[in-house]
């Protein structure tokens, strides 16, 4: 349930990149990734990545989003996991004909499943082309699924209602498990509606040292001091839960992200999924505090901001048998154990039980027993490097993506 801490520190020529020229380094880093990985194939001019021989006979899964977060989203498509991924530049959403491209490259007989992070340009854009999808082919409207991830508990609830919590690593938990049921000959129906339960059951908190910076941008000033880190600060730069200085100790910074992400003061916010940053040993040990029973330990990098120095932690909510309309928790641990063909989760979807102890055993008995699964993001850098102007920054923290969504408030 918990992964290892991965720092990296921010050095003075951030703003360094080895790349050809910036318009080219998405379409360059995909053609990498599928000359490297011969089982997927790409769609240079609309910038998908898609199974090159795919199963028409199983449901589809496609998601998509900013470039940035590699090894989101393309490091994800293979047999066992996302069909196609529709690639925007930067921080910047798919365009709609981009993603409907996506849906047409996956026609099939069963049905797709569309899985997008709660942003504002992705929202719009892929809710966008499923409904050009369902207009051009009423027979099929019902066909094509649509399912948002919101799992970052930086901002409760409440707090953040208008636009909802951002999209993070919890994502590839719902690609992994869904896409692991699609693999078994799941129906669109059984594939749409364990996608939605993981989605409503997983959470995620950050905390990062310095923010990220753009290739092809003006190198930005450090925006935090140098004794200092943000919690919850989001993936494209967006403002966090709060800030502290000194940096703490991780034995003392790891339960405070728990504590975000266990909360139940928020009306609205009930511990459903969790996933945050920390060391493996910092986090295991706040769990085991808390009477948390862990089923699987995941620990790797899974979703990254460029070049930004943090870590994060993900917490994913097993059902406990009360709910008759839920999965078990043993079909989900199943789905979460077998190894998807894709390029980038060789080691950290590599699961298996880990040696938990149970929550009686680890706190003589008191504490409350809570099954947990738990996936570890890690915020490392890639190449690239972006702050923007500080006008077109102000824009894009409007907007989500490279039209970041407002969605963080600073308490």
């Amino acid at each position: 349930m918990v992964s290892t801490v991965t720092y990296a520190a921010m050095y003075h020529g951030a703003a360094k990149h080895f790349l050809n020229a910036p318009e080219n380094l998405v379409v360059e880093s995909l053609q990498g990734l599928c000359a490297l990985n011969p089982q997927i194939a790409l769609d240079v001019a609309d910038k998908v990545v898609y199974v090159a021989k795919q199963d028409r006979s199983k449901v589809a899964l496609i998601c998509g989003g900013g470039s940035g977060h590699e090894p989101a989203h393309a490091g994800y498509v293979g047999d066992g996991m996302l069909t196609a991924a529709a690639c925007g530049t930067v921080f910047a959403s798919p365009n709609t004909s981009q993603v409907r491209r996506a849906i047409d490259l996956v026609e099939n007989e069963q049905g797709t499943v569309i899985i997008v992070k709660n942003y504002t340009g992705d929202i719009l854009n892929f809710g966008l082309a499923k409904e050009q999808y369902a207009a051009q082919h009423p027979e099929k409207s019902d066909k094509v699924k649509f399912v948002i991830v919101g799992d970052d508990v930086a901002v409760g609830k409440t707090q953040g209602k208008i636009v909802g919590r951002r999209g993070l690593a919890g994502t590839c938990l719902v690609y992994k498990i869904a896409g692991a049921l699609a693999k078994r000959g799941g129906s669109l129906d059984e594939v749409y509606a364990i996608a939605e339960y993981v989605a409503a059951h997983v959470g995620t908190i950050g905390v990062g040292l310095e923010h990220c910076h753009v290739p092809g941008t003006a190198a930005g000033d450090s925006h935090l001091a140098p004794s200092e880190i943000e919690i919850g600060m989001g993936i494209h730069n967006e403002p966090g839960n709060r800030r502290l200085a000194p940096v703490p100790p991780l034995a003392d910074l790891v339960p405070q992200l728990l504590d975000l992400l266990t909360s139940t003061t928020d009306p609205r916010a009930q511990l459903r999924a969790v996933q945050g940053e920390g060391s493996r040993r910092a986090t295991r040990a706040a769990l085991d505090k808390q009477g948390f029973v862990i089923e699987r330990v995941l620990a790797g990098t899974f979703m990254t901001s460029l070049n930004m120095p943090g870590f994060s932690i993900t917490l994913l909510l097993l059902p406990d048998g009360s709910d008759s309309s839920a999965p078990s928790a043993e079909s989900l641990l199943s789905l979460l154990d077998e190894k998807p063909d894709v390029p980038r989760l060789e080691v950290g979807f590599r699961g298996g039980a880990s040696s938990a102890r149970r929550a009686d055993q680890a706190d003589g008995g008191n504490a409350p027993g809570r099954r947990l699964s738990e996936h570890k993001a890690a915020r490392r850098g890639c190449e690239g490097v972006r702050r923007g102007s500080a006008e077109g920054m102000q824009g894009d923290h409007r907007g989500g993506a490279g039209n970041h969504q407002d969605g963080q408030y600073r308490r």
